[in-house]
């Protein structure tokens, strides 16, 4: 393993993958813990894991080490947001406006974000989701696809629903943008980073890959269940990146 002081690192995390290791990787490093990513390791697990073992490893300095293990034991419970665990039910959700609702007064004080996919049905969906929810007194989110599949998927539906969060979505092409400006585009998957339209280009660009939970088959309680995860992973990860285009 390569690197000065990478030695002394520890693994906190088995990944599936490049992939969901690099969102790991954003997630923590939002919560300011450095990451190294190694692709070698023999599965030597620090007090945590999920999945198979030996896969791609996070590892993290030893005095980040419980940190980083509370964290992902939260966003894998889906109870952590931006930092902060998520209320007790019966607490009051904030309210938030959805973008198709919202008077021109509502938005001109807060930032637009559109998160692009290529379907524009699953992964685009619940971040325009969160952000509407989570952020919704500073950011205004967008979705839209390179390729829009025109349906959202049932499971992310579902997810949303779950999570208390009211969501109208409905899945369109990146063209209906076209004449819009944004604060910031953010790609969630690696076509669509691939194919971003030129003129989407032109403010702030952020690419944040998360693996396609539609892609997992079996069962329905399977696909569910990577759904959730990913729903997790995003709620845990993107407002904490949107924080820092605050300023």
């Amino acid at each position: 393993m390569g690197g000065e002081g990478l030695d002394s690192y520890v693994t906190v995390y088995s990944a599936h993958g490049r992939l969901d290791a690099e969102t790991i990787k954003a997630f923590l490093e939002a919560q300011g813990i450095p990451v190294f990513i190694d692709q070698d390791t023999l599965g030597l697990i620090y007090s945590f894991t999920v999945g198979d073992l030996g896969l791609v490893g996070i590892k993290v300095p030893p005095e980040h080490a419980e940190k980083a293990k509370s964290l992902l034991e939260a966003m894998d419970e889906g109870d952590f947001v931006d930092e902060v665990l998520v209320a007790d039910e019966g607490d009051e959700i904030s309210r938030h406006i959805e973008p198709v609702d919202a008077e021109d007064e509502d938005l001109k004080d807060r930032k637009k974000v559109l998160f692009l996919c290529a379907d524009n049905s699953a992964r685009s969906q619940m971040a325009e989701a969160i952000v509407n929810n989570d952020c919704w007194d500073k950011w205004v989110a967008y979705s839209a696809g390179t390729e829009s599949s025109g349906k959202v998927n049932p499971f992310a539906k579902q997810v949303i629903q779950e999570a208390g969060i009211y969501h109208q979505g409905r899945s369109k092409s990146v063209s209906e943008f076209f004449d819009k400006q944004f604060d910031l585009v953010v790609t969630l998957c690696d076509r669509a980073n691939e194919t971003c339209p030129p003129w989407l280009k032109m403010g702030e660009n952020v690419h944040i890959g998360f693996e396609d939970p539609a892609e997992v088959e079996g069962s329905d309680d399977n696909r569910l269940a990577a759904f959730r995860k990913a729903f997790n992973l995003i709620r845990a990860t993107i407002p904490a990146v949107l924080s820092k285009y605050e300023d």
